[in-house]
């Protein structure tokens, strides 16, 4: 397959700098559809080591603690595959703090 691109508007909030949450934009080449774990993790190590999200992975779809919105719906990062050649907007799961970027205290629901 040819390279294509995924581009994702991603939630950030860092609680030590930010005043206010924001989104951030980010165009990923990929040659495969991909788990939204793969692509953060493909965000992170070759455009923006600050982005933070939860890597513990059981990739069996057990543990939840890879929780996230994809457009608004909430998913399992570790399972969920994303297309090439789409768009997309990850935001934190809702209904616990958010410590940072991605990352939920799932301790306070």
């Amino acid at each position: 397959m040819a390279k294509q691109k995924i581009d994702a508007k991603i939630f950030r909030f860092n609680p030590d700098i930010d005043k206010k949450a924001y989104y951030q934009d980010y165009s990923v080449e990929v040659d495969r559809p991909v788990t939204i774990h793969e692509l953060l993790t493909m965000i992170r190590k070759d455009m923006d080591a600050t982005l933070a999200f939860r890597t513990y992975k059981c990739y069996k779809g057990m543990c939840q603690t890879c929780l996230v919105k994809l457009d608004g719906k909430t998913v399992k990062g570790c399972a969920t595959m994303i297309d090439p050649d789409t768009s997309i907007t990850l935001e934190p799961a809702g209904g616990g703090e958010v410590i940072r970027d991605l990352v939920v205290d799932f301790k306070a629901m």
